[in-house]
């Protein structure tokens, strides 16, 4: 039988927040043959710190060469930068702990391997203390897991900055990996790490993992389908383990986090909200992420919340799943349980209270338990809203609906409209547009009833568009949110073949002469990001006034020309176009007479998906060229680019400005001409564009503070602008201090929004 050691470390400040129930539950799931060292930032211990054979506590702070790394760069503790707000990614000491734990661990397992001669050390595994084991973890668990032929194991994350660090097995056996985890800790001890753009150790993890792999080292990636945040839930020991990541350990608010930000899910707990709901059911509640984030959203109206919840959890099989079309894994009652228990307990310390009762079983019979009053009084089962996200077929859905028709709010989920290409998801899935369509006839208000397809950007694999289809039975009830206050969703694209993009990518490195925009430290600059909308000309002398009071002004390629001949020399010009430089742009400009004079004091950051004449045409003029490269699905296939700093921001380069800027470390925006629509009425509201179809879209923002709408003629590329504009403003932790100029759709929404200044103190990692 393979041998383990979980290494895991933790300030003891943090015991009663995170820390006991790590070891309490440990303590109980995990294999008593499984030996768990614990280092501990500070002592002493608490008196009632749970004591067991397999544990060990370790003080960290024995460590000198910890020590001198905390001593000698104690200002990198992420409030280094001007404004000295915390800056996670900049928080060299308190990662420094981590790497400096593991090193421990492994020197002494080796050292002891050394001294007993042993054959067999087996696998280190290093487990972040901010989980909780819920289910018992069995020895042949942890075999199949590792298997003996890597050197390392991981988790890793597609789109993300960096892999998940909070699981890490080292093979004690391998001869690389003593030499991996050398280098590792030399990062540390030679201050090697203060020179990347980045402090984390999952940063200096995958640089030297792909180094490492390269000359031979054998790394298993344990989520390689995982394209979010959430590896750990899709690791081996997800069904498991709950990984209460960043600041989920501390707080409530968190739960909704970045799994539901500006997707449909978002629009669900804004109607909770809307409705002051607080008796809430839900169908189909898988990991319980939704259910919290309902729940946080009706304690923004209640101090009483209680919620039922109905899932197969576990009792799923191949046989329901294909029935009902399911594709996703299946997590445990008692799993989302203990996150709905942690939930409450945060509510509890904020004199609130959240009760919970779930269901396991097919909604098709345990909803029968609405018609017994004497049952729903016993588990407090009085709904006044559900959300219908279950069973997939015809036949569930029509069921769960019939049981909850009569419901003063009825939410289902999975209702699909076509996308762009004109593409839908297979019949069979469509049991909600069956009821939504044709049982109820869609939109129209029958009665009481009022009926509302709230409009999304979700994408279905395969193609097609998830919404949510929303029934109001309450004739007390406002009306449902205006959320299709914007009513043509522009989904960004390409929009030129991928091979024309890469070519581009491969031609301009070439360009660039190794100037590539790369992460930079915070600080307290100001950016002036310029568009060209027409309330462009009555802003010039605030631009100025910016600029002198040391502002960078960064332009758009359309009001490049504009600002200077006002006297106004951009700092910088952000270009992205991909498209033929000679063509004409979408408002009737041939692009190259957009740059045909280059100013030599502005920088021009151009995208490496840019058409290459650009940039062959800039570096002829002898233009400032500097690089970037853009977040888009063309160069997620370009190997080369697997490391580099893809930034993102939205469809167009305005929105993208705002992500050069940011990434350099900017913090404080001022948006100008952001217009996304033209002075009043167009003459010729039946114009075609240059591809044919109708150029100009009607379209309003309303305002919920004032309830006034405004009007605005708009097109769909800069319809798709300000629907950018809108998602940024909508994300829970924005970073980001914005001031907004103009009287166009985007200023319109901005002074619509709630939107407020917050630190960002998310971990993403």
């Amino acid at each position: 039988m393979k041998k383990f050691t979980v290494v895991t470390s933790f300030p003891v400040s943090n015991w009663e927040v995170y820390g006991r129930k790590f070891l309490e539950s440990y303590i109980e799931h995990w294999p008593k043959q499984v030996k768990l060292l614990v280092y501990c930032d500070g002592y002493p211990l608490p008196d009632d710190v749970p004591k067991a054979s397999n544990v060990r506590y370790i003080d960290l702070l024995t460590n000198d060469d910890l020590l001198e790394f905390k001593e000698r760069n104690k200002q990198f503790n992420g409030k280094a930068n001007p404004n000295g707000m915390y800056n996670f990614y900049e928080d060299a000491i308190k990662f420094s702990h981590k790497v400096y734990a593991q090193n421990m661990a492994m020197q002494l397992l080796l050292k002891r391997k050394q001294k007993k001669k042993l054959v067999n050390s087996g696998w280190l595994l290093w487990l972040d203390a901010d989980s909780i084991t819920y289910e018992d973890v069995s020895m042949d668990l942890l075999e199949s897991a590792f298997p003996d032929k890597y050197d390392i194991t991981f988790l890793g994350r597609k789109n993300a900055y960096a892999t998940c660090s909070s699981l890490i097995g080292y093979n004690l056996d391998s001869e690389v990996t003593p030499i991996f985890m050398d280098d590792f800790i030399n990062y540390y001890n030679s201050d090697e790490v203060l020179r990347l753009k980045c402090f984390a150790d999952n940063f200096v993890f995958d640089r030297l993992r792909i180094l490492h792999e390269v000359h031979g080292m054998m790394a298993l990636d344990m989520t390689p389908d995982c394209e979010n945040l959430d590896a750990f839930d899709m690791s081996p020991l997800g069904h498991h383990i709950v990984h209460l990541k960043g600041n989920k350990k501390y707080g409530v608010g968190q739960y909704i986090g970045k799994n539901i930000d500006g997707t449909r899910y978002f629009d669900l707990c804004r109607i909770v909200q809307h409705y002051k709901r607080k008796n809430l059911l839900e169908i189909g509640t898988w990991n319980g992420e939704t259910a919290c984030a309902m729940i946080q959203a009706a304690f923004n109206e209640s101090d009483v919340v209680h919620y039922t919840g109905v899932d197969l959890f576990e009792d799923a099989t191949d046989d329901t799943d294909k029935r009902e079309f399911n594709i996703k894994k299946h997590y445990t009652m008692t799993s989302v349980n203990l996150r709905l228990q942690a939930l409450a307990e945060e509510y509890k310390n904020q004199n609130k209270e959240l009760t919970f009762y779930l269901m396991k079983g097919d909604s098709k019979e345990r909803l029968k338990v609405l018609n017994d009053k004497a049952k729903c009084n016993v588990h407090n089962i009085h709904p006044d809203f559900v959300f219908i996200d279950g069973g997939h077929s015809k036949e569930t859905v029509l069921s769960d609906y019939e049981f909850c028709k009569d419901l003063p709010v009825v939410v289902m989920d999975d209702y699909y409209t076509e996308d762009e290409k004109g593409k839908l998801p297979e019949r069979k899935f469509h049991g909600v547009n069956h009821i939504f369509s044709e049982l109820l006839g869609g939109t129209k208000r029958v009665g009481n009833q009022r009926r509302l397809i709230v409009g999304s950007n979700d994408r279905v694999a395969g193609g097609g568009i998830v919404n949510l289809a929303v029934v109001v039975n309450d004739d007390d009830l406002p009306n449902p949110p205006d959320f299709n206050r914007i009513p043509i969703q522009v989904a960004p694209r390409d929009c030129v073949p991928p091979d024309n993009i890469q070519d581009n990518v491969t031609e301009n490195m070439k360009l660039f002469d190794g100037k590539i925009v790369e992460r930079c430290h915070w600080h307290d600059g100001s950016a002036i990001i310029v568009s060209a909308g027409p309330s462009l000309e009555d802003t010039f002398d605030k631009i100025r006034e910016l600029q002198d009071a040391g502002g960078k002004v960064i332009c758009v390629k359309h009001s490049h020309n504009i600002l200077i001949e006002n006297g106004i020399i951009p700092w910088g010009c952000v270009i992205l176009d991909p498209r033929p430089f000679d063509g004409v742009s979408t408002h009737g400009i041939v692009r190259k007479d957009l740059l045909k004079n280059p100013h030599p004091d502005i920088r021009y950051f151009i995208a490496s998906m840019t058409n290459v004449e650009v940039t062959r045409h800039l570096h002829k003029k002898k233009a400032q060229i500097v690089g970037w490269h853009a977040f888009t699905g063309a160069l997620l296939e370009i190997p080369e680019l697997e490391n580099q700093e893809l930034i993102t921001g939205g469809t167009c380069s305005a929105m993208r400005s705002i992500g050069i800027m940011h990434t350099i470390g900017f913090r404080k925006f001022h948006i100008f001409a952001m217009d996304c629509a033209m002075k009043g009425e167009p003459k010729d509201k039946d114009e075609a564009d240059l591809y044919g179809k109708k150029k100009w879209i009607k379209t309003g923002v309303l305002n919920k503070k004032t309830n006034e709408e405004k009007i605005f003629w708009t097109t769909g590329e800069l319809l798709a602008l300000a629907q950018d504009f809108e998602r940024l403003l909508e994300k829970e932790n924005t970073d980001m201090d914005l001031y907004v100029y103009g009287g166009g759709m985007v200023p319109t929404i901005f002074e619509a929004s709630n939107y407020e200044y917050l630190p960002q103190f998310e971990d993403k990692y």
